[in-house]
């Protein structure tokens, strides 16, 4: 099969979208798949790079950190793309790339999956001040995109949910978590060693993306509250609301770590030398960290949301607390006890790689794609969205 996956984000930028579009390539071609990328160059300039096929685009920093938009779709790619003829497009990203992607798929007359990554309405206060407004909006444009599309991918029933509310069809809809690799388990204490962290320490950490809708600043409330002072809490990652985080951090009792950005070989690391993964955001759609953190063997807790729902089992492989008392007596028990402590690492690691892996996402992508082929090819052309 020949698979076009288009995205506003490609490499070298590294986020959740990013991650889950090279874990996927990564599978489809081990299985003899063809796949190429159509994504935005970070400068105006459009050229080609092996299979990667990168658009002039224009910065859009003021929208978004780091986002480029474009409207203009390189001849050359085009031709180029066409020449190739992809058996189905899969778009990862809403704006740009997407557009690109509707034009080939309806010049080409094949199928367009889109994986609905991001719950927009979690972030409209960047640009829109009124919350009903924003999902007003978003609730919009996502049900006019949904009929662009013959199949649309989610990461949880959390965003199927969503897009029920938004009125999409829900037959169109395939739940498939994102796939990551399970890493190799490294000794604690050396990687405590090499990162600088006390081999008694009892450490929290929460690592990914810094912004508001993170909700980070619960964290450090909380923390700030426990009793222990042998509990360290590290924030691993950058993003806007760095600054922001470090002057609140600043007016609490305890010392906040910031690490910043760290490159990708060290992330593992870092979920492998802690001993409980925390978080509070509840604007997660797929919550690729929390799988992360379960595949590391490290327990997660989590602020409760729906979100995890076949992710977190109380108790199991980790807990999700709904306010300070919870947060406190999970993070206890899990120190307060040994034996358990280690019982849930198993656990975490079990689960992960029965429900999180790589092979398992890719090849449920492939199941959705072989599905809105078929589903193609029995439809009527002229209906509307062909046109």
């Amino acid at each position: 099969m020949k698979i076009l996956i288009t995205s506003d984000w490609y490499w070298p930028v590294v986020n959740g979208v990013v991650r889950s579009v090279m874990n996927l390539i990564e599978y489809l071609e081990s299985e003899g798949h063809e796949v190429r990328v159509l994504t935005l160059s970070n400068t105006i300039k459009s050229y080609k790079d092996g299979k990667v096929y990168y658009v002039g685009s224009l910065s859009a920093e003021k929208i978004y950190p780091q986002a480029r938009i474009s409207n203009l779709l390189s001849k050359s790619h085009l031709k180029e793309i066409k020449a190739w003829a992809p058996d189905v497009i899969h778009s990862q990203c809403e704006f740009s790339t997407f557009m690109m992607a509707r034009r080939i798929a309806s010049d080409l007359k094949i199928p367009l999956v889109h994986t609905y990554h991001t719950v927009y309405e979690d972030y409209t206060h960047y640009f829109i001040p009124s919350k009903q407004a924003g999902k007003k909006i978003v609730s919009v444009a996502s049900k006019t995109l949904a009929g662009f599309c013959d199949r649309i991918i989610v990461p949880t029933a959390k965003t199927q949910r969503l897009l029920f509310d938004y009125g999409i069809d829900p037959y169109m809809i395939d739940i498939i978590p994102t796939g990551i690799h399970i890493p190799d388990l490294a000794d604690k204490t050396l990687l405590r060693k090499s990162l600088g962290i006390g081999e008694d320490a009892k450490v929290l950490l929460y690592l990914g993306r810094l912004g508001a809708e993170k909700n980070i600043q619960e964290i450090m409330a909380y923390y700030d509250r426990l009793k222990d002072p042998d509990i360290k809490l590290y924030i691993v990652g950058g993003g806007p609301y760095l600054d922001t985080l470090k002057e609140d951090a600043s007016k609490i009792n305890k010392e906040v770590i910031f690490t910043g950005m760290v490159e990708a070989n060290s992330v593992n690391r870092y979920y492998q030398a802690a001993d409980i993964f925390v978080t509070a955001s509840t604007s997660e759609t797929q919550g690729l960290t929390y799988y992360e953190a379960l595949a590391n063997g490290t327990i997660a807790l989590c602020r409760d949301d729906s979100v995890l729902d076949g992710v977190i089992k109380n108790g199991f492989n980790g807990f999700k607390y709904r306010y300070y008392e919870e947060f406190e007596k999970f993070v206890q028990r899990v120190f307060s006890d040994a034996e358990y402590r280690e019982l849930l690492e198993i656990n975490t690691r079990e689960y992960a790689m029965e429900n999180f892996s790589v092979d398992k996402f890719g090849s449920s992508c492939l199941d959705t794609y072989e599905k809105a082929i078929k589903e193609y090819k029995r439809e009527s052309t002229n209906i509307f969205k062909r046109l």
